[in-house]
């Protein structure tokens, strides 16, 4: 999993990557995934988040819990951590919408690059594709 944190301009922060291992499924890989993101933000003082992620079941059950009966164990998991961020929002993109954050935790699976860590800035090898996103963002 990764993320990237950016600023109002759309300059990265801080981004992360973690791997975890022996999770059974890909929905039980992302909702870890977004509480980590969130714990994560919590350890960083970051007030005022827009998490996105690829995950209809996780966004539909905390945008429209009533609609996604399903998932409530999930939303209700989800929500309380939640609750440690002033204000928060969860939406829905694909991995083009955010190649940046889709491709660091591409490198987990296909690079095999394990090692977690957090760092500050953009990733050197991710500069220009940070640097598109943001133009892109501003169309």
């Amino acid at each position: 999993m990764g993320w990237i944190v950016r600023n109002n301009s759309g300059d990265a922060m801080l981004h992360s990557r973690r791997a975890f291992n022996g999770v059974p499924s890909l929905l039980e890989a992302k909702r870890l995934g977004l509480i980590w993101a969130v714990e994560s933000m919590v350890s960083h003082r970051v007030p005022n988040v827009s998490f996105e992620i690829e995950a209809s079941e996780l966004v539909g059950s905390l945008n429209r819990p009533n609609a996604w009966p399903a998932f409530r164990a999930y939303s209700m998991e989800i929500t309380e951590v939640l609750r440690k961020v002033t204000d928060w929002k969860v939406d829905l993109v694909t991995s083009e919408t955010s190649e940046s954050a889709f491709l660091i935790a591409r490198s987990v699976t296909k690079e095999r690059r394990l090692h977690s860590y957090v760092a500050q800035g953009s990733p050197f090898r991710l500069r220009e594709v940070l640097d598109e996103e943001v133009l892109r963002s501003l169309s």
